[in-house]
């Protein structure tokens, strides 16, 4: 894999000149119209903030403004979508995924909420009842969350110029994916989870690597050879994805599947297959098999992987909650606004913590090199015990998100919900303005890109996302310029050879 893009990156080049490909309309960012342009695709989302807000101050029930927002949701997110997708190069990025997760999230799943409360059902958090007013509130300040976020990611995200062309493909995938598999494989055996802000992002590594694979190949989808190399890959993720016994890591290994037929027109025509068999496969295999493997008793010397393995095999899982079931469980997972809720009700009993919650940012950045002992920057089991599920911090067994959206809200309402979630996206911004428009070009930025992407639908508070987006920033802005400055010299040393002689 990585000789084969080390030979298109050198074919028909001239020597000291970057070779150009051309820059196709169907991947391009031409401003033809107003959705095109920057900050086109903020028009939608303002208007469906709005309709949020109307509808929470003009219904009589809380449950329409769960099932009209929710509606304009499922419509306006894959809106956005498509807008995103005409102007990413790659097609997949972390607007085009953010919206694609939340277009479940914010849509679906709202719906269904409003049906639990047309219904009479309560919505529990944990321990805490939510009120059906402090639901719909909640609601709708997470989507305007969501407005801020996405203003702040166009403000800096990096776009490509009219008529540029992608530099030549670099090299270093097959070291990249061979990194990947060792972190996550081998890395926790011996402990390289230590590494920090490095670790985190070259797990990534073997699916960005297959990404690149998908976006440099991904023509040759007719050849046996290409095939036998992809489906070794997908499977190799999704083997070592069960170490981390996730669902949703699991889920993740068949997104380069996804951006494969995507991207290449003749297979478009089975996207939707490809989605009702994945989706299938999640209800009906993934989710009841790790949640039957959780539920499991331990066995010695087994670790996470082995026991979702043995669960299957017994087949034990067949006997627990059908397909229809687990696509309940998963809208009831997925609806982040609970917690956001959860807090607006917090702020109406008892009012702002004014900065209070943010206390942890004044050690966070120490490196635990230096003080062993420094206290946990994830406030997961504080607000467990917080909202009476444990009676300490210390016998908290759960870890429960805020979200960024809600810990802003607690602390400055919706002013600081909007600038807040505007600030963390110009950061991520930032770090995708690192990658280039062009990220599939070189393995690091790739690698940065795509860890970027998954951060989207991570942000358990806003603190704690703060200082994930700075320690990438160091981890990885120091290699970035020390690449692209030798980069420079060598293309600049034919140039003064040519000119001495």
């Amino acid at each position: 894999m990585d000789a084969t893009l080390a030979r298109r990156s050198t074919m028909g080049a001239t020597p000291g000149r970057a070779e150009l490909r051309p820059h196709t309309p169907a991947t391009g960012a031409h401003a033809r119209g107003l959705l095109d342009r920057r900050y086109g695709p903020l028009i939608p989302h303002a208007l469906l903030v709005f309709i949020g807000f109307v509808t929470l101050w003009l219904a009589d029930a809380p449950a329409t403004t769960l099932y009209v927002t929710g509606a304009a949701v499922a419509v306006i997110f894959p809106w956005i979508i498509l807008l995103e997708i005409r102007r990413a190069p790659l097609g997949l990025s972390p607007i085009s995924f953010y919206f694609g997760w939340n277009t479940i999230a914010l849509g679906l799943a709202a719906i269904h909420h409003g049906n639990k409360l047309a219904d009479g059902i309560p919505i529990r958090f944990s321990v805490q009842t939510i009120y059906p007013d402090e639901l719909a509130a909640g609601y709708v300040m997470y989507l305007l969350g969501t407005f801020g976020l996405h203003a702040g990611l166009q403000f800096m995200r990096p776009l490509p110029r009219p008529g540029e062309g992608s530099p030549p493909v670099g090299t270093g995938f097959l070291a990249l994916w061979s990194l990947g598999v060792f972190m996550r494989f081998i890395g926790p055996i011996i402990g390289a989870g230590g590494f920090g802000a490095f670790s985190g992002l070259v797990q990534w590594g073997s699916l960005a690597a297959l990404t690149g694979f998908v976006a440099h190949q991904g023509a040759n989808y007719r050849r046996a050879s290409f095939w036998i190399l992809f489906t070794l890959g997908t499977a190799v993720e999704f083997v070592v994805n069960l170490r981390a016994g996730s669902k949703a890591f699991l889920m993740f290994s068949f997104l380069p599947a996804g951006l494969l037929f995507a991207r290449q027109r003749p297979l478009r025509r089975w996207f939707p297959v490809l989605g009702i068999a994945l989706s299938v496969f999640y209800l009906g295999v993934v989710a009841p098999v790790v949640s039957a493997a959780r539920q499991s008793a331990e066995v010695a010397g087994e670790n996470q992987s082995d026991r979702i393995v043995r669960t299957y095999t017994q087949g034990g899982y067949e006997d627990g909650d059908g397909i229809e079931e687990q696509a309940t469980a998963f809208f009831e997972r997925s609806f982040e606004p609970i917690p956001a809720s959860f807090l607006y009700g917090e702020v109406e009993r008892h009012g702002y913590r004014w900065g209070d919650t943010f206390d942890y940012l004044a050690y966070a950045f120490v490196p635990r090199l230096f003080w062993p002992d420094k206290p946990t920057v994830s406030r997961g089991g504080w607000f467990y015990y917080y909202i009476g599920a444990a009676r300490s911090e210390a016998e908290a067994t759960t870890s429960v998100a805020q979200t960024a959206a809600g810990e802003l809200y607690w602390n400055f309402g919706f002013p600081g919900v909007l600038a807040g979630m505007g600030a963390l996206g110009a950061l991520f911004g930032f770090l995708w303005r690192l990658t280039t428009a062009f990220p599939e070009q070189d393995p690091i930025r790739l690698v940065l890109y795509i860890a970027l992407v998954f951060n989207m639908i991570d942000m358990a508070e806003a603190g704690t996302t703060l200082v994930n987006v700075v320690f990438r920033a160091l981890v990885l802005v120091p290699p970035i310029f020390l690449l692209d400055r030798t980069a420079r010299k060598r293309a600049e040393a034919p140039s003064e050879a040519r000119a001495l002689s």
